[in-house]
């Protein structure tokens, strides 16, 4: 009997155990072998030390990779200018957490991770180094012809859409629904933005995060409930601004 292949894409965690717990457990009983951390692994939440501690450990044992996202770069590059006040307090706050050998960690962090015909980036396979937000269908266009694989996977844009490549070469938008596989095709480029797992922005609490199947040729976006009401109460414990605990309730 065999196995379909399945890896769990995990965004923009934004140092929230909470969320990471419920959905590394959903991925687990769901059959995930593999993980991709497709960037923003800290920042905005209160467990960055408990975060990176486990996925530097699925990293060291073979079983994860993980992308750099421009909240880990601020960690070590001066973002002051590029980040409003709320996020760049929340990483001054995180600087002050993180071991060296957390720092080191993020500092070996690739911009774009491929493997076979995927591409992972946490903003754009186009100037990632940029940190460019893909949302419309010209910039996935841009990230897929940078990429030049059929499937690329990004985060940063922290609500889950999938992009898809019409008859013409465009790149149509399309907007999952959970719990519902999307199927995709070899035959087109895909470029999917996973959703947040740390801080959606949809309006909707619950932590998101996706399951690609690449011998199926589909990939199912998911939305997991977690204890946000305790997630959001260390945010406010450990001094970091209410707006960011506000956003965990709300999900936006």
């Amino acid at each position: 009997m065999s196995f379909s292949r399945k890896i769990a894409l995990f965004a923009d965690l934004h140092s929230n155990l909470e969320a990471f717990e419920a959905c590394y457990e959903h991925a687990l009983e769901n059959g995930v072998g593999e993980f991709v951390f497709l960037g923003d692994l800290v920042g905005y939440n209160a467990d960055p030390v408990a975060v990176l501690n486990r996925i530097m450990d699925l990293v060291a044992r073979g079983s994860a990779h993980a992308i750099l996202g421009n909240h880990d770069e601020a960690i070590f590059t001066d973002h002051s200018t590029q980040m409003n006040a709320n996020a760049w307090q929340a990483i001054q706050w995180t600087r002050a957490q993180l071991s060296n050998e957390h720092v080191e960690f993020l500092k070996s962090l690739p911009l774009v991770h491929q493997a076979e015909d995927v591409s992972y980036v946490h903003a754009s396979a186009a100037k990632p180094e940029k940190w460019p937000y893909l949302d419309s269908g010209l910039a996935a266009w841009h990230c897929a012809e940078a990429a030049q694989t059929t499937y690329t996977f990004v985060g940063h844009v922290h609500e889950a859409t999938v992009y898809y490549q019409s008859t013409v070469g465009k790149l149509m938008r399309f907007q999952p629904h959970a719990g519902e596989p999307v199927p995709m095709s070899r035959h087109r480029r895909w470029v999917s933005v996973a959703g947040s797992l740390g801080q959606p922005r949809d309006g909707i609490p619950q932590a998101a995060y996706a399951i690609f199947e690449p011998e199926e040729e589909q990939t199912t976006f998911f939305r997991i409930s977690y204890d946000h009401y305790r997630a959001a109460d260390k945010v406010i414990r450990a001094g970091l601004p209410q707006d960011l605990a506000n956003r965990l309730l709300t999900g936006q």
